[in-house]
């Protein structure tokens, strides 16, 4: 609005955004801000130049639904056999007492216990009196689960 630089954009269309009125509100920079109505029926107010740069097309409503859309489609391809690669492949915890995934101390029996999770499923190992051996039995696990899967050229999606 400074000088002859306004732009009435009154009843356009900006994607999901229908501009109703030029608002009295400011952003804390001093610009006028646009009132502007969503298909979804909230009213959100954004600068002209912002709306006409195409930077919002809603009032954000959509972006629930466009984030759970790609957190489907990276499980759809990150997943084998109900099984994540990129789980697989992760860090240990920092919470991790032992400093080895899949293997934990048993407060109650007094012993090691050595898991591991696979196709949707948490396995068994065992208990053991020394964490070596829940080590070493974990590792063997993981040959025998996830090496065909991390291996498999025909899965190679991340």
């Amino acid at each position: 609005m400074r000088g002859n630089r306004f732009i009435d954009i009154t009843g356009q269309q900006f994607g999901d955004l229908t501009v109703i009125k030029l608002s009295n509100k400011k952003t804390k920079h001093g610009q006028i801000l646009w009132e502007c109505k969503c298909v979804c029926g909230n009213t959100t107010y954004v600068m002209g130049s912002s709306l006409r740069a195409r930077h919002y097309k809603s009032c954000g409503c959509r972006q629930p639904i466009n984030r759970d859309k790609g957190m489907r489609k990276h499980l759809e391809s990150d997943r084998i056999d109900r099984t994540r690669k990129s789980a697989l492949k992760a860090k240990t915890s920092s919470r991790n007492t032992s400093g080895h995934k899949g293997v934990t101390y048993d407060k109650q029996r007094k012993k090691w216990r050595s898991y591991i999770g696979f196709k949707g499923k948490q396995i068994s190992l065992g208990y053991f009196d020394n964490i070596e051996d829940a080590i070493k039995v974990r590792k063997k696990a993981e040959e025998k689960y996830y090496k065909p899967i991390l291996e498999d050229k025909d899965n190679e999606r991340i």
